[in-house]
């Protein structure tokens, strides 16, 4: 008599995944999640008590295009959170299909921009939409940002995302002043046309400090109110002098009527780094007005709302704890370049540098100045 196989029948108790199963499922093809790799269907339907025909399916349904070697090799892998994404379309009665589907060309153009550019789901719509979509396929914002929510966008996670509507707490600081020149440039003296936006010209400043025992070098930043222009400059530390003289280094290289057109008034943090008010307002060739200077109120960091997100944006850059001194010129021009050509919301998907060219289409020298070649000119 022959001997007898053992035969451990495989118990199906259903055939729908729920997304815990799918995320086992990765990790057991993965070798992820602390679970050995395994492949074999037949040991998988035992671990997940399903059919291997039920985890055939579930593998290629839920498969998608992996990127790697900086874009070059690519190979199909199983994902849990596209997995679950296509059973709840299919479940909600809208199709198996996603609106990106299996477009991978369109999923790492996304990821190019996202990565390597820090583009928002917003500024990568806005590209797409200014300078054409690299295939067929049309999404939405929102709709990227759930699929970089369900990371179904190759390489990248919600860290890759900007700020995304960080609102600044209206504080009700003290707004008494000691000193007399202070209080007579308070905020509230300021004109009614820098306040609506309608005006080029009147910016928000401030500076980014390092991180402490790190250097005393800081960033000085301004940035223009109606168009989201920014102007940041590495100064030697946070004295009234060093941002008088970098104020007057600007003057110089635009010119004082270039300097006058630009800078018509600056809304600056009440830090004492911005106190000499005569060094600041007063020209370094002419000794005339330059611009006018105001101050907010203590504590109030949202009346200088597009100053301080700008500055959030740069920490993406040059995060907190970093010393400023780490970073040479020409990469914290970079880092200004990128802000200005970062298309914007607010400004309906153009970019800092569009709206800068609307503003002086003829004044050639101010468009050089901020790395702007006018079309013209081209």
């Amino acid at each position: 008599m022959g001997r007898v196989k053992s035969i451990t029948p495989l118990v199906c108790v259903h055939s729908h995944f729920t997304y815990e199963e799918r995320l086992q499922l990765e990790f057991y093809l993965s070798g992820t999640g602390k679970l050995p790799k395994i492949t074999n269907l037949t040991m998988l339907g035992t671990l997940l008590h399903k059919h291997p025909r039920t985890i055939r399916r579930e593998i290629d349904r839920g498969q998608v295009e992996h990127l790697y070697d900086e874009g070059l090799q690519r190979r199909l892998v199983y994902n849990a959170d596209y997995a679950e994404s296509m059973a709840r379309a299919k479940d909600s009665g809208k199709g198996p299909e996603l609106k990106l589907g299996r477009d991978y060309t369109l999923a790492k153009e996304i990821g190019k921009l996202m990565k390597e550019r820090h583009y928002s789901p917003y500024a990568v719509i806005a590209t797409f939409n200014d300078k054409g979509w690299p295939t067929e396929t049309r999404i939405c914002e929102k709709t990227l940002y759930s699929y970089v929510h369900e990371g179904l966008i190759p390489e990248v996670t919600e860290r890759d995302l900007l700020l995304q509507g960080k609102g600044w707490k209206h504080r009700n600081g003290k707004r008494n002043h000691n000193n007399a020149a202070l209080a007579a440039k308070s905020i509230t003296t300021r004109p009614e046309e820098v306040s609506t936006r309608e005006e080029f010209g009147h910016w928000e400043g401030d500076t980014v400090v390092g991180g402490k025992g790190k250097g005393s070098e800081c960033l000085l930043t301004m940035t223009e109110r109606k168009t989201r222009t920014e102007i940041s400059r590495r100064i030697p530390d946070r004295s009234a002098q060093s941002v008088v003289r970098a104020l007057d280094i600007l003057e110089r290289e635009l010119g004082s009527g270039d300097f006058r057109r630009l800078f018509r008034s600056i809304t600056f943090d009440n830090g004492p780094e911005f106190q000499d008010i005569d060094g600041i307002e007063e020209s370094s060739v002419s000794r005339k007005r330059r611009t006018t200077i105001f101050f907010a109120h203590p504590y109030c960091a949202s009346e200088r709302g597009s100053n301080e997100r700008h500055n959030g944006i740069i920490r993406r850059f040059i995060p907190k704890g970093s010393a400023i001194g780490n970073y040479s010129k020409a990469e914290i021009r970079e880092i200004q370049d990128w802000m200005n050509n970062y298309p914007r919301k607010i400004l309906n998907g153009r970019t800092p540098a569009q709206m800068l060219c609307k503003e002086f289409p003829d004044r050639i020298m101010i468009l050089r100045f901020f790395n702007i070649i006018p079309k013209e000119a081209a």
